[in-house]
């Protein structure tokens, strides 16, 4: 028997853009409402992760060893650090307010004091290198979860870490990825 072996192996390779957005039921929103909520939260500094974690639990038998396995906790976390940035982007990490004062031209963000982490639709798009098509990355409940630092260095430019841990959705979907691609 001859086995068969993909003739090209495709690499990605670079980072994509992230879109952030309050989409009101986001199970059930048409994709225009999720495009027009979403807005690009800037350049991201050196790529970005997605990570998929689960527990198992082992069921054993005392004369046939492990006979089954099954998932009692699944997470997904998405990571990247955003060099440039809005203060409004703040609001979407964290529990905040944002005041203008078009008078005085200033903005306020205030952080604290309202118990629940904002829940955002995250949506990455990951344009392949080749130009064959895009991996999109949609989490449709998405709450930052490890807060953020600004660091002020003279030596590099200030770069803040997004970290999003996805909430279920109805059905139970954590995350989507979606391929697109061209016939090469």
């Amino acid at each position: 028997m001859a086995l068969d072996y993909q003739e090209s192996d495709p690499i990605i390779l670079g980072s994509g853009e992230l879109y952030l957005g309050t989409v009101a039921n986001p199970e059930t929103a048409l994709e225009t409402a999720i495009e027009a909520a979403l807005k690009n939260v800037g350049a991201i500094e050196s790529g970005a992760t997605l990570e998929y974690k689960n527990s198992i639990q082992e069921i054993q038998s005392a004369n046939r060893g492990t006979v089954m396995r099954f998932i009692t906790k699944e997470e997904v976390t998405f990571d990247c650090g955003v060099l440039t940035w809005l203060v409004d982007n703040l609001a979407l990490l964290a529990p905040a307010t944002v005041t203008t004062d078009g008078t005085s031209g200033t903005k306020t963000v205030r952080i604290g004091g309202k118990g629940l982490l904002p829940t955002n639709y995250l949506r990455f798009i990951h344009t392949k290198k080749d130009g064959s098509g895009t991996i999109t990355v949609n989490i449709m409940k998405a709450q930052n979860t490890n807060g953020f630092k600004l660091t002020f260095d003279s030596e590099k430019p200030s770069s803040i870490g997004y970290q999003f841990s996805a909430l279920a959705t109805n059905d139970g979907t954590l995350v989507e990825i979606i391929e697109t691609f061209t016939e090469v």
